[in-house]
C-alpha cells in the first residue's frame, strides 16, 4: 500500500508551481513536471493528456489524463504505474512545511505493477539509492479506484499475484489469482467504496475469501488503518488438509494434522494477533480455545489454550503415533522437520477429556504444557489417564542437535489390571495396581529411531492383587486343574508380586527380572526386546505350586515382532527340575523397580520380600550349611 502514496508523485511534486502558474494554463507545466520527476528518480514520467484544475484556497483539485510512470531498468515490464486519469485534491497549509497531504485521490483504470527482487530492490522506492523506505512526505488519506489492476511480483519467494478491482454502487469488488510462495492462490471479496488510508480511527468493512494451496480462509469484519492493519476485528473460518501447510502461508511452524475446519474471531490490537473462542474439528477430534501470536525477539511467540472433548491421536500426526504408510513396524517413524522449529517460540496448554488411538488402550484426561524455546521442544508437565491410572512426567526433544537428542521420563501409577486387558473375559475380575517407571534417552528424527537408540531403564510391578486362577493354571499348562476349573467354575487367586524390570542399551531391552508370583503358579522369565528391529525373544517358565501330575511344566515363549507376536508353549524345552523360580526371574539388579518400591510399602512390600528371598544366600554346595 505504500506504493499508492507515490502514485500521485508525478502530479504533486510541483504543486507549488501549479498554484503559482495556474492562470497561465496548466498544460504549459506538463514538460517541466515530467522533466523534474525524471531527473529526480531516473525514471520517465509521461502526462499524455490535459492537466486540469478546480481552484479552492483550502483544497484545490487537479486532474491529469493519460499518466504513465516507468519502471527502473532492472525491473520487469515498462511501467510501474499507468492510469487513464489521476485526480487529486491537495491541502494547501501542509505545503508550507514541505508535506503533501492528499485528502482524496481518485484513479481511473489504474494499472500498478509492484516488484520486490531477491536482492531487496523495490520498484516503488523512487530514490536512486533505494533507501527511502519510510521517508515519504506524501500522505494520501482516502483512495477510490475505478476498474483497477494490480500485480505484485516477488520471485525470491515465488510470489506472483494479479488482482482486479471494480467499483460498484455500494462499494468495490476485488479478485486475485496467482501463486503465493509457490502455492496456487485465489482471492475474492468486497469492501467499502473508499479506502481510508490514513484515517486510523475509521474501521473499513471487508468481506472475502482466500484459498492458498489447500488452505481456505473466509473473513467478514473490519480493518482499521488498511495500510498497516493497525487493528482488525472479524469473524474468520480457516480450513485445510493439514495445519502444517500454514507454515508456507504465515511462516510459523504448526504440527502435521488431519484435515481441519475451525471458526472463531480474529482480532489484532496493539501488535498482537488473537484467534479468540474458536472451535472446530481436526479429523475426528474436536478442538476449541484461543490462539495468540505476538512479535518478539528473536522470533515470534505463540501462546494458546486448547481444549478437546475427544482427541484422536491419528489426527495429531507424528508427535503421538502416526507412522509412515510404507513402514511395516508399529513404532511411529514419521520424520520431525526441525528446520521449522526455529520459526517460532511457543507456550501451549492442551487438555482433552478422552483420547483414542486405533487398536490401543483408551486414554483419557490428557493435560500437557507444550513449549518450544530456541528449537527445544518440551512436554512438561505431561499427564494422561490409562486403564484407570495415571502416566505423568516429561518429554524433551532438542532440535538444535542432528539427529534430535531426546529424553523421556514417565511415572506409571495405579493402572488397573482388569482394564489393561479389556478384551479378555477371564481378566475382567482381576484386581491390582500396576506401577512403574520409564526413563530413556536416545537420538533420532522420529519416535522409532529415538527408541531404537535409547539407553535407560523400564520397570513395572504389581505388589498385591487378585487374578483368575483359570488363566494362571492355563499359563502353567496344568491341564488337570484347568479341567477342574472349567467344570466347577473359576475363582480368583492372590497375586503376591509381579515384576518386569529392564535395562536398555542401544535400543535393546534386557530383562533384569520377569516374575509373576501367585498362590497357585509362579511364572519367571528371561529375554530381551529389541526396540530398533521391533522384535522380542522372551521365555517364561511357569511352575504350578501344587505340583500336579497333569502339569506339563513346559516353558512358554513370546517371540516375533510387535506387529505380529508369536506366543505359545516351547515343547522342545522341558523345564529344569528343582531350579528356583525366583532365582531364574531375578538375574540382575532391579534398576527401575527397587527405587519405586522404596517410595511405597518399603520392607512390608510383597515384592521387597520376594526380592529379599531371591537375594538371600542359599545352602553352600560344599558344606550344606545355609549362610545367615
Amino acid at each position: 500500500m505504500r506504493a499508492l502514496k507515490w502514485v500521485g508523485i508525478g502530479v504533486l511534486v510541483l504543486v507549488l508551481g501549479l498554484i503559482l502558474f495556474i492562470t497561465f494554463g496548466l498544460n504549459l507545466l506538463r514538460g517541466p513536471i515530467e522533466r523534474a520527476v525524471t531527473e529526480a528518480t531516473g525514471r520517465q514520467l509521461v502526462i499524455g493528456g490535459d492537466l486540469e484544475a478546480a481552484w479552492d484556497w483550502v483544497h484545490p483539485r487537479f486532474r491529469a489524463h493519460d499518466v504513465r510512470f516507468a519502471n527502473p531498468g532492472w525491473a520487469n515490464g515498462e511501467h510501474m504505474f499507468a492510469a487513464e486519469a489521476v485526480e487529486a485534491s491537495i491541502s494547501v497549509a501542509p505545503l508550507l512545511t514541505g508535506r503533501v497531504v492528499v485528502p482524496e485521490l481518485h484513479l481511473e483504470k489504474p494499472v500498478v505493477a509492484l516488484q520486490l527482487m531477491p536482492d531487496g530492490r523495490k520498484n516503488w522506492l523512487l530514490d536512486r539509492d533505494q533507501k527511502d523506505e519510510g521517508g515519504s512526505r506524501v500522505f494520501i488519506l482516502r483512495l477510490t479506484l475505478d476498474q483497477g489492476k494490480l500485480r505484485y511480483f516477488e520471485p525470491g519467494r515465488k510470489i506472483d499475484i494479479e488482482a482486479g478491482v471494480a467499483s460498484e454502487r455500494d462499494g468495490i469488488e476485488f479478485s486475485a489469482t496467482g501463486r503465493y510462495k509457490g502455492l496456487p492462490l485465489t482471492v475474492s471479496g468486497r469492501g467499502a467504496q473508499v479506502l481510508a488510508l490514513r484515517e486510523t480511527e475509521t474501521p473499513y468493512p471487508l468481506k472475502g475469501q482466500a484459498k492458498v494451496g489447500e488452505t481456505t480462509i473466509d473473513l467478514d469484519g473490519t480493518v482499521t488503518d488498511i495500510v498497516g492493519i493497525d487493528a482488525l476485528d472479524a469473524k474468520i473460518r480457516i480450513r485445510g488438509e493439514s495445519m502444517v501447510q500454514l507454515y508456507e502461508i504465515f511462516g510459523i511452524a504448526f504440527p502435521e494434522t488431519s484435515p481441519y475446519d475451525t471458526t472463531g474471531r480474529l482480532v489484532r490490537a496493539e501488535g498482537v494477533w488473537r484467534y479468540e473462542d474458536f472451535s472446530g474439528k481436526v479429523g475426528k477430534s474436536d478442538l476449541a480455545g484461543t490462539f495468540e501470536l505476538r512479535d518478539a525477539e528473536p522470533r515470534p511467540l505463540m501462546k494458546a489454550e486448547l481444549k478437546s472433548k475427544l482427541l484422536n491421536f491419528a489426527d495429531l500426526g507424528p508427535l503421538v503415533g502416526t507412522t509412515e504408510p510404507s513402514k511395516a513396524g508399529v513404532l511411529p517413524d514419521r520424520q520431525f522437520d526441525t528446520s521449522r522449529w526455529g520459526s517460532v517460540d511457543a507456550d501451549v496448554t492442551l487438555k482433552a477429556g478422552r483420547l483414542e488411538r486405533p487398536e490401543q488402550l483408551p486414554l483419557d484426561d490428557l493435560a500437557a504444557r507444550i513449549r518450544m524455546k530456541d528449537r527445544v521442544l518440551t512436554l512438561e508437565p505431561l499427564e494422561f489417564g490409562v486403564a484407570g491410572g495415571k502416566v505423568a512426567g516429561a518429554i524433551r526433544m532438542d532440535g538444535t542437535q542432528e539427529p534430535i537428542d531426546a529424553a523421556i521420563r514417565l511415572r506409571v501409577r495405579n493402572l488397573k489390571l482388569a482394564q489393561l486387558f479389556p478384551t479378555i473375559e477371564k481378566a475382567k475380575g482381576s484386581l491390582g495396581d500396576v506401577d512403574g517407571l520409564i526413563e530413556l534417552e536416545g537420538r533420532g528424527n522420529s519416535v522409532a529411531r529415538m527408541l531404537g537408540t535409547s539407553n535407560g531403564k523400564v520397570g513395572l510391578f504389581v505388589d498385591d492383587g487378585r487374578i483368575s486362577q483359570f488363566l494362571m493354571e492355563l499359563a502353567a499348562l496344568d491341564l488337570w486343574d484347568v479341567a477342574k476349573l472349567a467344570l466347577k467354575g473359576d475363582e480368583p487367586v492372590g497375586i503376591r508380586c509381579a515384576i518386569a524390570d529392564f535395562t536398555v542399551k542401544g535400543g535393546r531391552m534386557e530383562a533384569n527380572a520377569l516374575v509373576f508370583d501367585t498362590e497357585v503358579v509362579n511364572v519367571t522369565g528371561k529375554g530381551s526386546v529389541n526396540l530398533k528391529t521391533e522384535e522380542m525373544d522372551i521365555t517364561l517358565k511357569p511352575e504350578p505350586k501344587d505340583k500336579s501330575i497333569a502339569s506339563l511344566n513346559t516353558p512358554l515363549y513370546l517371540r516375533g515382532t510387535f506387529g505380529k507376536p508369536d506366543v505359545g508353549p516351547d515343547a522342545g524345552r522341558l523345564a529344569a527340575k528343582g531350579a528356583g523360580a525366583i532365582l531364574m526371574g531375578i538375574i540382575n539388579p532391579l534398576l527401575a523397580v527397587i527405587p519405586l518400591l522404596e517410595e511405597g510399602g518399603g520392607k512390608d512390600s510383597n515384592c521387597r520380600k520376594l526380592i529379599a528371598e531371591a537375594a538371600a544366600p542359599k545352602d553352600s554346595a560344599a558344606g550344606g550349611t545355609k549362610k545367615k
